[in-house]
Formats: structure tokens, C-alpha cells, sequence
């Protein structure tokens, strides 16, 4: 295997610092931060410190952006090996269903998918799906078609090997194929995949949660901002909003390099 870049470093370094300083600071000891924050008081909300609602935002962005892509990474994997154990017209149908799914805008579908599970909410059949589950469902149902293209597309070329035509001359199935010699080789990928489905789902969530279409509670970094960038206008309202927003910058990039590094080394791979 090839030695991880730096810049890949400095995103999992980023990724494991911001994620441990929101579990220490926003959810373990969130009383700490109450009245030693140096931020101050939030406006809006004078009972809580800014620090204990950036934090506690930081933690609820990275949990949803952690669930929502490893599911779309999930269900494009299995819709990838479905497709190439099926061929045929099986697999042509499912790409044609993965590129129609990859071409609807994220951010629009996320919005409708939120009301419509709200509703059913507010109706008495959410089926125990709290807007947590709500979220991350609703990011991984338009967000698997992606690496479900990338994935069956990584197969399909390993399929190409050589040790792998001689292991089909020899007998082998196509999951047994699958699982003893392409698996190996596509795992690294997997974890790059996984890693580029964070900054999409932190910003489509953080967009949503923004305009006020979803009802994080506690608030993501997204709703945090939407419901107090109003505190612009007030002097001193900065303080605010920056530090929340600068979370939520660092957490992008730091998954943006990351997964854009180790996506790289795995290319030269092969």
C-alpha cells in the first residue's frame, strides 16, 4: 500500500480533533463551558453560552454527516455488487435508476423528503424516526446513487485483472470472486468513498437546517446559523455566528482532504 499523503493527515487529523473536542466540549462537559465561555451569552437564547451551542452543533453536524454517509456508502455498495453479480439487463436498469437518482439536486429533494417525513410525524406515523433518523435517512436516500457509480465502476475494473479471469476460468463464482479477491482491494476505496459522502451531507444538511426546514433538536451547526445570523446587525453580534461558522468550514475541509487524498492514493494503486 502506498504512504498516505500528508494532506490526508491533516484532514483525519482535523476530522479526530474537531470530532473529540465536540464530544468533550458539547455533549460530556457542556456545564463547563456555561460560564467560562469567553464568547459570552447567545442573544437569542440568554440561558445558553455561544461555546455550548457551537460545540453542541459541532457534534450533531458530525454524528449526521458520519451516519448519513456511511449508509449512502452502504446502499451504493450493495446496488454496485447487486449490479455486477447481476449484468446483463439487470445492470443496465439499475445504472439507468443510479444516474436518474445522481441527476435530481440534493439540497430540493432533501427539503421535500424532510416535509413529507414531518407530516407523517406530526400525523402519528413517523414509526419512531425522530428528526435525527429523519435527517440521515433522508441524506442517504439521494445520496447512495454516487458511490453506487463509483463502486461499480471500481469493480469492473478489477474485474479486468488477470488473477481475477483466472479465478473465474477456475470455477469461481461471482461472489465468491467478490469476497475473497475483490474485496480486499476495494476496502481502501470504501473508506475513501465514505470519507467524500461527509462534506456533501454536512453542507446539504447545513443548508436545510439553515432555511429552517428541519427541526434539529438539539441544533446542528446549520440551524444554529440560520436561526442566529440576524445577530449581525447588532454590535457585537459576531461573536456569535463566527465561531459556528468557522466549525463548520474546518469540519468540511477537514473531510474534503481527507477523503480527496486517500481517494488519490488509492487511484494510483492499482
Amino acid at each position: 500500500m502506498s504512504r498516505i499523503p500528508l494532506r490526508a493527515w491533516v484532514g483525519l487529523v482535523l476530522l479526530v480533533g474537531l470530532g473529540a473536542l465536540s464530544l468533550v466540549a458539547g455533549r460530556l462537559f457542556p456545564e463547563a463551558l456555561a460560564n467560562t465561555c469567553p464568547l459570552g451569552w447567545d442573544l437569542n437564547r440568554p440561558d445558553r453560552s455561544v461555546c455550548v451551542l457551537a460545540f453542541g452543533g459541532l457534534w450533531v453536524s458530525l454524528a449526521i454527516g458520519l451516519a448519513a454517509g456511511a449508509l449512502s456508502t452502504v446502499l451504493g455498495l450493495a446496488v454496485a455488487a447487486l449490479a455486477r453479480l447481476s449484468g446483463g439487463v439487470t445492470e443496465q436498469v439499475l445504472l439507468r435508476a443510479v444516474d436518474a437518482v445522481f441527476a435530481l439536486p440534493d439540497v430540493l429533494v432533501v427539503m421535500v423528503l424532510q416535509l413529507a417525513g414531518q407530516s407523517l410525524m406530526d400525523a402519528g406515523m413517523g414509526g419512531g424516526l425522530g428528526p435525527f433518523g429523519l435527517m440521515v435517512t433522508s441524506l442517504a436516500l439521494v445520496g447512495w446513487a454516487g458511490p453506487a457509480r463509483m463502486f461499480r465502476d471500481r469493480l469492473a475494473t478489477l474485474e479486468g485483472q488477470e488473477y481475477v479471469a483466472a479465478a473465474r476460468a477456475l470455477g469461481g463464482g461471482g461472489v465468491h470472486i467478490l469476497r475473497v479477491h475483490l474485496w480486499p482491494l476495494l476496502r481502501p476505496f470504501v473508506l475513501a468513498v465514505f470519507l467524500s459522502r461527509l462534506p456533501s451531507a454536512i453542507l446539504t444538511e447545513s443548508t436545510v437546517s439553515f432555511f429552517g426546514i428541519a427541526r434539529m433538536e438539539p441544533m446542528s451547526l446549520g440551524r444554529y446559523l440560520g436561526t442566529s445570523y440576524a445577530a449581525l446587525i447588532y454590535e457585537g453580534g459576531g461573536r456569535v455566528v463566527i465561531p459556528a461558522w468557522g466549525l463548520l468550514v474546518l469540519l468540511v475541509l477537514g473531510a474534503s482532504l481527507a477523503s480527496q487524498a486517500l481517494g488519490g492514493g488509492t487511484r494510483r494503486e492499482v
